[in-house]
């Protein structure tokens, strides 16, 4: 598992996000296919869905 720390698309909260696996993550956006997709999170903040981008 990794944990990295990134800022909300969406209102530009800093959030730590986990996810499974050894891929490399690449950044943070609010929409994704599935196959670039690491992990889908939401925001504490403002509560909109975003996921993180394996590179």
């Amino acid at each position: 598992m990794a944990t990295v720390v990134v800022a909300c698309p969406h209102c530009g909260q800093m959030v730590e996000s986990n996810y499974e696996g050894n891929a490399h993550f690449d950044g943070v956006r609010q929409r994704l296919k599935s196959e670039y997709r690491l992990a889908r999170e939401t925001c504490p903040v403002c509560s909109h869905p975003y996921d993180l981008r394996r590179a």
